[in-house]
């Protein structure tokens, strides 16, 4: 047990020690995630590099375990090559974008890099139920899993402290499955990673002074799925994996609603937008502190259930806990967010979701189209004019050409913000704010190239 905390104190130490190097490093003009005030509403540029060093601490930590354990370094070429090369693919996004579609692309190719030099869940058992040898699905089943939680840990973390608190927690956790299934080498990993998140929190927690970034969540994620595959008994995914589900419950539901959300209204399964419960949260009037609090007491009863049902091997009862706790946290979004209190009620939503979903997906389109205009049109007067005549297409009109005129303002960086006119009649004032944040990339993209209109 010595060695659990010199790992959780060599995470840390590595953590604090370089994460102020980072800083300094990305206000050098390396990283810097800067506010549009949409989504991102910080006051000033956050550097987004925080994942950092969050690797160092890792790839540190395992040249400490190497050198306890230099016999089971061929154990280690899967897991270090996998997460080198999905941390790179999230600081390259981080330093430079790469558009979701690549960024996925890059996700299944090193997830099945991984998969074929043998880290793969082979087949599925639970005590009670039997073993299901996955065979020719194994591959899929693991790469699907590599590149999920990913995903899901890069969603939620929209909000200061959020992302690194839950891989804190989840790290904590399958620390105590690794060690208690005396996989002390994986055990060691995961506290490192847990010393490292509480290091780098110092700098993360609300007010954040930097960010984790795709490369900090991809880290986060990459290695939770990693130690829930590798702390199973010979690639046998047993009670190990329903711990991860079960701690990740919060996250998977939030991700979940965001996915669906997202596909009813017509929108692109990755559009970003501030609807996220923590969001919800925020604009009720809580203090972002209380939200993150909160939030990470039910991470804790999640990851606390996780393991009982670890320590019950797949007992039926603990599982039937964790299924009722998911299901009352789902009724609590059901009603408290999404405003629904009865069958009638999520009828008539659903219906007006629809009805909008061809509108949405024409503006999604005409949005991409406006992107490609900045860089065809040579001045910035061509492009307004084509601008506004976009504008019109999507419903937004003059401020005198209807009766219930309502103004949504595009902002970015200080400039002078873009005020358009829509009807109350056709939609609501939220579902008209998301249809013109639709155009924020090609209203951006253009006041870089002309500046104001």
């Amino acid at each position: 047990m010595t060695l659990v905390f010199f790992f959780l104190a060599f995470g840390f130490l590595v953590s604090v020690i370089l994460t102020p190097w980072m800083i300094r490093l990305a206000h050098a003009g390396v990283g810097l995630d800067a506010p549009d005030e949409g989504r991102k509403r910080q006051s000033s540029p956050i550097p987004r590099i925080g994942g950092v060093p969050l690797m160092f601490s890792l790839v540190f930590g395992v040249m400490v375990i190497l050198w306890l354990q230099p016999a089971r370094s061929f154990e280690w070429f899967p897991i270090l090559i996998g997460l080198s090369l999905m941390f790179a693919l999230g600081l390259c996004d981080d330093i430079k974008p790469l558009g979701a579609k690549k960024k996925l692309l890059g996700q299944i190719a090193i997830a099945s890099i991984v998969a074929s030099l043998g880290l793969e869940i082979q087949t599925f058992s639970l005590p009670s139920y039997g073993t299901v040898d996955l065979g020719g699905w194994s591959g899929l089943v693991t790469v699907m899993w590599l590149i999920t939680i990913p995903n899901i840990v890069n969603l939620i973390d929209g909000f200061d402290g959020l992302a690194g608190g839950l891989g804190l927690f989840m790290s904590v956790t399958l620390g105590l499955v690794g060690y208690v299934s005396d996989h002390l080498g994986l055990a060691w990993f995961a506290f490192t990673l847990a010393g490292a998140l509480m290091g780098f929190l110092i700098f993360n927690f609300p007010p954040a002074r930097i960010y984790l970034g795709d490369g900090g969540a991809y880290l986060i994620g990459f290695t939770i799925a990693v130690l829930s595959v590798s702390s199973s008994h010979k690639g046998s995914v047993a009670a190990a994996l329903l711990v991860t589900v079960v701690g990740l419950g919060l996250p998977i539901l939030d991700t979940s609603f965001a996915l669906a959300r997202r596909a009813l209204r017509g929108f692109p399964l990755f559009h970003a937008d501030d609807e996220h419960v923590h969001h919800r949260l925020e604009r009720m009037g809580i203090s972002k502190r209380r939200i993150l609090f909160g939030l990470y007491g039910i991470c804790v009863i999640l990851s606390l259930i996780g393991l009982t049902i670890f320590w019950n091997k797949g007992g039926t009862l603990p599982i039937a806990i964790g299924l009722g706790m998911f299901f009352l946290m789902v009724l609590g979004v059901v009603r408290h967010f999404l405003r629904v209190r009865s069958w009638r009620d999520a009828h008539r939503q659903i219906k007006r979701v629809l009805s909008r979903r061809q509108a949405v997906q024409y503006t999604v389109l005409q949005a991409k189209l406006l992107l490609l205009e900045v860089d065809r049109c040579d001045t910035g007067q061509e492009f307004w004019k084509i601008f506004d005549q976009t504008m019109r297409r999507v419903g937004f009109v003059e401020e005198n050409e209807t009766e219930n005129p309502v103004p949504i303002q595009l902002r970015q960086n200080g400039a002078k913000p873009l005020v358009l006119h829509a009807s109350l009649d056709e939609g609501t004032v939220p579902e008209w704010q998301r249809i013109a944040e639709c155009f924020r990339p090609a209203f951006s993209k253009a006041l870089a190239k002309w500046g104001p209109r």
